[in-house]
């Protein structure tokens, strides 16, 4: 596997991570993450101006055209810096969407109002039922006169206390389950019927909780086609999925780097902690794992470039070992830290909050792991029953 960079990836990735450095210290970081909530427009308003925001979208909407893995580059970045805007959630995730939901001249004019910050877009799909799974969907939308009424509750919306514009997921037809079924529509965050519970997620990160309650929108609030929203959600999702590796690979990496300069300065018995060989061997665990992480981010780059079922599997795949992997890698630099590390004073705590969150997303590391398993047994069974056939087939006597 090529792990090296283009001339212009490399350009992106050094002035994803030159801002970073410049204008987002972890000091700054923690003292929006404990006021008044770290969510800031003018940032926001820079990560567009800098084209991030559309860095996978195709030009003719105003995009880079790139692919996901230049999106991959930027998120490493904001990663490492543990950016509060949430980029992926309400960059990268809508974006997705609506280059593959959206139709004519509206995707056009909502990928402008993204790409540009104009617009700010949050995502409401999950349900508390859902737990990952995207078809598990009981927000209901039925048809009222020239529009459509929108009941039920949505949670974990990131990014909804600050949003502009809200993008939820509905139910047109069918039951909790079916495939079918799904619309996309655009909505009005205050408008009325649309009730939102924010609330401050663990890495400081702004989300809500929506009741839809009547929620009237018109006709032309449709994003796509009515019913058929699920194969563009599931892209979308799975995009996103790959982002959020990217992510966590960021945070790896800086976790690693914490640690090493903590054990260079840390003494005991009058030596640096680093000289110890016991805390030698469990960063070189820590440098494994990361290693891993990095193949496993690549391979999740190459699922995207798949189709169907077969994509969206291996995405799960990834995902279960980015969590498995970060989580090592952070928890042992808490340690590495005598157990300080933990504390709000140390961003190696702060990178294991955005671990724990970003295990939520989209289905936790369980559902995942579980999904990814049941491929590799059906597979296993393909492979079993036709070996038995031809060995019967070469066992069966000739005439």
């Amino acid at each position: 596997m090529n792990f090296d960079l283009t001339e212009e990836q490399q350009m992106l990735q050094d002035s994803a991570a030159r801002y970073v450095q410049k204008s987002y210290p972890f000091e700054l970081r923690r003292a929006r993450a404990n006021g008044d909530g770290g969510f800031r427009r003018e940032t926001w308003q820079a990560i567009a101006d800098m084209g991030w925001l559309g860095v996978a979208v195709p030009e003719e909407y105003g995009g880079l055209g790139f692919s996901p893995v230049e999106t991959g580059l930027v998120a490493e970045q904001l990663g490492r810096a543990l950016v509060l805007e949430p980029f992926v959630a309400c960059g990268v995730f809508p974006a997705a969407l609506l280059v593959r939901a959206g139709e004519g001249g509206q995707r056009a004019a909502l990928l402008e109002e993204l790409i540009s910050g104009e617009a700010l877009f949050a995502v409401a799909h999950s349900e508390r039922q859902a737990r990952g799974t995207l078809d598990s969907v009981s927000t209901r939308a039925a048809r009222s006169g020239d529009g459509w009424r929108i009941d039920g509750h949505k949670t974990l919306v990131v990014g909804a206390p600050v949003a502009d514009r809200l993008l939820v997921v509905a139910r047109t037809s069918g039951a909790d389950g079916d495939p079918d079924g799904l619309t996309l529509f655009l909505v009005d965050p205050r408008g009325p019927g649309v009730g939102l519970v924010p609330t401050r997620l663990l890495d400081g990160t702004p989300a809500a909780d929506i009741v839809f309650d009547g929620a009237s929108v018109d006709g032309s609030a449709v994003v796509g086609t009515v019913g058929g929203a699920l194969p563009a959600l599931q892209a979308a999702v799975d995009e996103a999925i790959v982002a959020f590796n990217a992510e966590l690979v960021g945070g790896m990496e800086d976790a690693i780097a914490l640690c090493a300069d903590y054990l260079k300065t840390r003494k005991q018995f009058g030596v640096a902690i680093g000289s110890f060989q016991a805390l030698q061997h469990r960063m070189a665990d820590m440098a494994i794992e990361l290693s891993q992480a990095r193949a496993t981010l690549h391979r999740g780059w190459a699922a995207l470039t798949q189709g169907g079922a077969a994509r969206s599997v291996t995405v799960s795949g990834c995902k279960a070992q980015l969590i498995r992997s970060a989580r090592f890698v952070t928890t042992q630099g808490i340690q590495l830290h005598g157990g300080y590390g933990i504390t709000d004073e140390y961003k190696v705590g702060h990178h294991y909050r955005r671990l724990l969150l970003l295990d939520a997303q989209f289905g936790n590391m369980e559902f995942h792991l579980k999904r990814y398993a049941r491929r590799i047994q059906d597979e296993a069974r393909g492979t079993t029953n036709a070996v038995v056939a031809l060995k019967l087939q070469s066992n069966k006597p000739a005439v």
